[in-house]
């Protein structure tokens, strides 16, 4: 048996040395990318741009904060770049006077690495489940007490949070209050955000709160996770203190180039978000149909489910691996448990070969 559980989704490399396939053949459902690949703009782009790799990467980003100080609408000194969204999570971790970070369980695994990259506690503070919506939410009381009773604390928030979907609803300024009179470092992780839209960002806050972080990955959405890029937002000072903590030259001139490029890339944008919007409720749907199976509406491009405590998820995840589809073991997460497990949400063609998939091996049981 091939043990085929991993710290993240995505390790096609992996799967297609053990299968004896090549990387097309693999459908990867355990890595959350934009159903509809790359953007052909960014790619045309990126295409044209391989022979100026013969040279550093432009250090100064000047096009890329251009563009996108106009599209957050968002000062360029309060925006930096980074190799991946962890490499900035990592360099968050080690701003200064932080005593632990708190993090949510079930939530993005480097949080913690980060943290204990730098020898920091980490404190987690579990969502809240309802058995009968099935559905997770934040714990505001939970949150806004042990925060009231702790100073200098990094806290994330994934809005989405991942893997469970969890958006932030909490408006109000109180959570807002009281970490900025505690000296918390308050940090919203939107890696997946752009598959909603701006309505559900808190990059606002950023301008009115010196102590509020956003973190905006351009590789989920954009579908270049091989690229790795990243972006944050926050107040000049801790913008400063994060560039002096990243190499230079972190974002190579490909990456800077295609992100250029597909962030200006409007009709993709628009496809990319009215075609998820179908999919990911056709597929949910199709998903309740199949009795083992519980899973959570999902609010992006993946959907955390639970499998029926009769069946084994390894015995279901090697049937699919054997069928070169990949899912995501969720089981080893805090506040989840066993028999969890995430599935991308992809085009039709290929969640129906998911579906298909599902389906014969309950038929087989």
């Amino acid at each position: 048996m091939v043990k085929t559980m991993n710290v993240h989704g995505g390790n096609v490399h992996k799967a297609s040395r053990q299968l004896r396939t090549s990387l097309d053949q693999i459908l990867d459902f355990s890595a959350n990318i934009n159903p509809l690949g790359m953007s052909a703009k960014g790619m045309d782009a990126m295409n044209e741009a391989f022979q100026h790799v013969i040279h550093y990467p432009d250090p100064d980003m000047t096009n890329l904060f251009a563009i996108t100080s106009e599209l957050w609408n968002m000062p360029k000194e309060c925006i930096a770049f980074g190799n991946g969204a962890a490499e900035l999570i990592y360099a968050i971790c080690r701003l200064p006077e932080i005593e632990a970070v708190y993090v949510p369980a079930p939530g993005f695994s480097e949080y913690s690495h980060g943290a204990h990259s730098c020898g920091l506690p980490v404190i987690e503070y579990e969502l809240q489940f309802d058995a009968d919506v099935f559905s997770f939410s934040y714990p505001l009381e939970q949150m806004l007490y042990d925060l009231s009773q702790t100073q200098n604390y990094l806290v994330f928030i994934g809005n989405p949070n991942n893997p469970c979907g969890t958006l932030w609803k909490h408006r109000s300024g109180e959570l807002f209050e009281v970490c900025k009179k505690n000296g918390h470092y308050l940090v919203f992780d939107e890696s997946f955000v752009d598959f909603l839209g701006d309505d559900y960002s808190m990059r606002n806050y950023v301008k009115e709160y010196d102590n509020v972080i956003v973190v905006h990955s351009l590789t989920k959405f954009y579908a270049v996770p091989g690229l790795r890029i990243g972006a944050m937002m926050a107040n000049p000072m801790i913008i400063q203190f994060i560039k002096d903590h990243i190499p230079a030259w972190s974002v190579n001139h490909i990456a800077q180039i295609y992100s250029e490029e597909a962030l200006q890339d409007i009709d993709y944008v628009q496809k990319t978000r009215r075609v998820l919007k179908t999919e990911k409720e056709w597929l949910y749907h199709e998903l309740t149909k199949i009795e083992p199976l519980r899973c959570i509406e999902p609010s992006v491009n993946y959907i955390l489910c639970h499998l029926h405590e009769q069946y084994s998820l390894e015995d279901m995840i090697q049937h699919l691996y054997h069928q070169s589809i990949l899912i995501r073991d969720c089981s080893h997460y805090t506040g989840l448990g066993p028999n969890w497990f995430r599935m991308a949400v992809k085009t039709r063609e290929q969640n129906e070969q998911l579906l298909q998939a599902l389906r014969a091996y309950f038929i087989l049981q």
